[in-house]
């Protein structure tokens, strides 16, 4: 008797990929399923991706460029997903919105998303994450009810690093496991994920609302940062909140329009500390960043970091 074939393993890569192509080959080829935008347009784009998918459920190894995804109901229609994703991100920042939720994600987090309804994501950074997908059946009998998770983030902690070693460790053998053997991993992973999702203490009921809309708002913002036109009303109306509750949520600080100001400046400062030693345009980072006024920028800038955005390229030159 034969032994059992292996889990089917897909590569996808724009290495071999003509540079000028890369991102329609990635948009069109490894993820055809969303809406893709390119955040960083100053250098190449360029990325790769594992997948391995058995019966049981999947595991995605990804290392790339900044982009963000937006899953359309049309997208949730035409493709008839019903997986949860689990992600743990490796490297770099990014963010994850999943119907009412949303959260920024750094090193360390732990999110949850699912495909049976509309959402956005993306790394704001280079980025590096592993993603198990389990069936929402299953998700639901293991872990709890798919819309109390989904857009939400365990911050980094000791059971995370736990995790993440396991499933580390689960990605790169996968190539060489049966169906079987596949099903045994993702079981073994759901009792580690039971156990810290058991462990985490959430905010306090009193508190949930608030953190929750102002995750959500914080997520949104980072997604829209290149258009110049989103301000604190187009906020709102976005997420479908008045804005006295809104405001509420972001008690404490100078407001939702620095907020926005901020997450802006925060992205240039970003790029250019990537891009200076290769000849970053600063005119390209303002305008990706939603900026249209050089002089505004420039000022809002030397306020936020000491100097002009000219004044850090040359620092990287010097």
């Amino acid at each position: 008797m034969s032994a059992e074939s292996t889990v089917p393993v897909f590569f996808g890569t724009t290495d071999s990929v003509e540079e000028k192509r890369a991102f329609d080959y990635w948009r069109h080829t490894v993820m055809p399923t969303v809406d893709l935008e390119r955040l960083d347009l100053d250098r190449p784009f360029s990325a790769s991706r594992m997948v391995a998918q058995s019966k049981f459920g999947g595991i995605f190894h990804t290392v790339s460029r900044p982009y963000s995804l937006e899953r359309t109901p049309h997208h949730v229609r035409r493709d008839g997903r019903d997986e949860v994703g689990v992600m743990l991100v490796l490297k770099g920042r990014g963010y994850v919105e999943n119907g009412r939720n949303g959260t920024l994600l750094s090193i360390g987090d732990l999110a949850f998303q699912t495909w049976g309804q509309q959402g956005s994501g993306g790394g704001l950074t280079d980025f590096e994450e592993i993603r198990l997908t389990i069936p929402r059946a299953t998700f639901q009998s293991k872990i709890g009810d798919v819309h109390e998770f989904a857009g939400s983030r365990i911050p980094a902690g000791p059971l995370n690093e736990l995790f993440f070693a396991y499933v580390t460790t689960f990605a790169a053998s996968v190539h060489t496991m049966s169906q079987a053997e596949t099903g045994i991993a993702i079981e073994s992973a759901l009792h580690l994920l039971r156990g810290i999702v058991q462990g985490h203490t959430p905010p306090a009921e009193e508190e949930l609302s608030a953190s929750a809309l102002r995750s959500l708002a914080l997520a949104r913002i980072e997604h829209c940062l290149h258009d110049p036109e989103f301000r604190a009303t187009t906020l709102a109306a976005d997420l479908c909140v008045s804005r006295s509750r809104l405001y509420a949520a972001f008690a404490g600080s100078n407001g939702i329009a620095a907020v926005i100001r901020d997450a802006r400046l925060d992205r240039a400062h970003d790029r250019i500390l990537r891009l200076r030693r290769s000849g970053c345009k600063v005119a390209s980072i303002m305008a990706g960043c939603g900026f249209t006024d050089p002089a505004a920028f420039s000022r809002a800038f030397r306020q936020r970091f000491g100097l002009s955005p000219r004044d850090l390229v040359n620092h990287g030159e010097a």
